[in-house]
């Protein structure tokens, strides 16, 4: 018994000591649990912070692919629907666009000052205003027209219409025209009248109105361009009204709304670009006058002028009119330089008059003129902007007239100009110049004039 108890206590003493380190075994594992817990927590933190940033930036990836997918859907949306109308518009079946009529005003205007040893007193001079309009239907029509505004010396405001066309696009090669269009003979008329394209104040001698070359006529021309390897053919056909006799009895070269023969007149210019710089040019035109026929309600006698008719004379009442030219081009970069011939002559024939109805006799009438001009803009001399803008231009021209003793006396001459030009945008351009006028018949004074000129084209 005593064993058993001695037993008894041995294990409750062995019991007791236990109970102390297992408590403190307890602790630590407490403790190193909390340790983890922390760490697990800071880790759990840690992945939500990035899960968070993950899914912002997935969203943001989301919502960027749906607008690129919605910018797409777009782009094939329009892309449809000018296809749609691409076709639509080439099948004629589509119209009512904004695009398929436009219109553009364009023109130029000018004012200046004439003064020197001419007849009549120095005077400003108001110049022109000219409005040109442009209306496009699609790539099938272009109608173009230019008025002209002018003040008379007597303080009266004049309208001309200059030109007023349809051209019609043919082909890669050839344009249809029809209406009252600028003269295709020669480069003058055509190309260089308007004030600030012209590099001297007025026309060449002979090249302006009641001169040799024809300003504008009515009708139809055919004109396009064709290449040839490197270079190119240019070309215009036309057939008008033609000429008509003037009440001096000269010939007028314009225009006009009614024919009064049943003839008509053919003619046009070829050209060639020897060099993409140097274009050479020759002209024809041949039709037949009748005589003058002054217009209803003008009491006036026609045909003032006349000669005694030669004995065993032939003459009709038309005569032939004919006309041939050549000109020459060379623009490259600030040179520019042209030149220009013409050469006309009209055959014998008789005009009635209201003292006469069988007609005066109108002796053959022969005009030829010609010019040359040179022009250089000084945009590479110096350093200074002044200068750059500085174009210094010389010009010298004939005409020559026989057989009309009146028109001789007023137009035959040598002319010489000189001036200097002074670009302020490139289409608005102040001039300065001398003109000497020496005129070819006994008696008739020489002229010096002294110009200058603002133009502007817009």
């Amino acid at each position: 018994m005593r064993k058993t108890l001695f037993l008894s206590s041995a294990i409750a003493i062995v019991l007791l000591s236990a109970i102390p380190a297992e408590a403190q075994t307890s602790a630590s594992a407490e403790e190193g649990l909390s340790s983890a817990n922390q760490a697990l927590l800071a880790r759990i933190e840690k992945l939500e912070a990035e899960l968070i940033a993950l899914r912002a930036s997935v969203q943001q990836s989301v919502q960027t692919a749906s607008t690129a997918k919605e910018t797409a859907q777009n782009a094939v949306k329009t892309v449809s629907t000018v296809q749609k109308l691409a076709k639509a518009g080439a099948a004629g079946a589509y119209s009512g666009a904004p695009s398929d009529s436009k219109w553009h005003l364009a023109g130029y205007a000018d004012v200046g000052f004439v003064g020197g040893d001419m007849p009549g007193p120095d005077s400003f001079v108001t110049g022109k205003f000219n409005p040109g309009f442009h209306f496009q239907y699609k790539d099938l029509l272009i109608f173009e027209s230019e008025l002209e505004f002018s003040t008379t010396n007597d303080g009266k405001t004049t309208t001309e219409l200059e030109y007023s066309q349809f051209d019609i696009p043919i082909n890669d090669y050839v344009t249809l025209v029809a209406g009252k269009y600028l003269s295709p003979i020669g480069q003058f008329q055509e190309r260089l009248h308007p004030s600030w394209i012209n590099r001297i104040q007025g026309a060449p001698a002979g090249f302006g109105h009641d001169g040799v070359q024809p300003t504008s006529d009515t009708g139809v021309q055919l004109r396009g361009t064709v290449p040839v390897g490197n270079t190119r053919f240019t070309y215009a056909v036309a057939l008008g009204n033609g000429p008509q006799t003037t009440f001096e009895g000269g010939v007028k070269l314009e225009g006009v709304g009614k024919d009064n023969n049943s003839n008509k007149s053919i003619g046009g210019r070829v050209g060639f670009f020897a060099l993409p710089y140097l274009e050479l040019g020759g002209s024809y035109l041949t039709g037949k006058v009748s005589g003058y026929a002054p217009p209803a309600g003008h009491e006036e006698a026609p045909v003032t002028i006349a000669a005694d008719v030669p004995v065993g004379s032939s003459a009709l009442d038309q005569a032939r009119y004919t006309l041939w030219g050549m000109d020459a081009a060379y623009t490259k970069g600030a040179l520019a330089a042209r030149f220009e011939y013409l050469n006309s002559h009209r055959a014998a024939f008789f005009s009635p008059t209201a003292d006469d109805p069988t007609g005066v006799f109108l002796p053959r009438l022969g005009m030829k003129a010609w010019y040359g001009q040179v022009s250089y803009r000084m945009s590479n001399v110096g350093r200074s902007d002044f200068i750059h803008n500085l174009e210094p231009v010389v010009r010298y021209g004939q005409f020559r007239i026989t057989g009309h003793d009146v028109l001789r006396e007023e137009n035959a001459q040598d002319r010489f100009n000189v001036g200097l030009n002074y670009w302020l945008a490139p289409t608005i351009v102040t001039k300065a110049g001398l003109e000497w006028r020496d005129f070819k018949v006994a008696g008739v004074p020489s002229e010096t004039l002294y110009q200058f000129q603002i133009a502007y084209g817009f």
